[in-house]
């Protein structure tokens, strides 16, 4: 059996970045109960969701991902394929994706510890570094 093997973007964005978000959605559910609950009950029955992440590096797209969520968690990445299709209850599917370059998500991970413990300062950080498209 042949296995495809997986490029140095790929292996970032499943063993790196992906444990890392689910571990700050954890975090997050455990030091703001009642928004999560709302948040989780505001897309409860929504299946499919999917979100698209593309990562350059010095410009250039490297990587494009779907990324499967279900209850604030990331279950599965998809490579190759920028697909993404949120259930909002008042505006229907959209289609967000996340460009990003792939320096500033190592540099996220970095600062896991303070993204941890003071989430909203140090995520404003990130903010400039992030463009949300939409697509078609």
């Amino acid at each position: 059996m042949n296995q495809v093997s997986r490029t140095d973007v790929d292996s970032f964005v499943k063993d790196e970045l992906v444990p890392f978000r689910n571990r700050l959605s954890e975090a997050f559910s455990q030091k703001n109960p009642q928004l999560f609950s709302f948040l989780n009950a505001l897309f409860a029955n929504q299946e499919g969701n999917k979100f698209g992440l593309q990562v350059t590096e010095n410009g250039r797209v490297t990587g494009e991902y779907s990324l499967n969520a279900s209850g604030g968690q990331i279950t599965d990445v998809e490579s190759g394929k920028l697909d993404s299709e949120v259930h909002h209850p008042l505006l229907g599917t959209i289609k967000p994706y996340v460009s990003i370059e792939r320096n500033a998500l190592e540099k996220m991970i970095g600062e896991e510890n303070n993204l941890l413990n003071d989430y909203g300062h140090t995520a404003t950080k990130y903010l400039p570094d992030l463009t949300i498209k939409f697509l078609h």
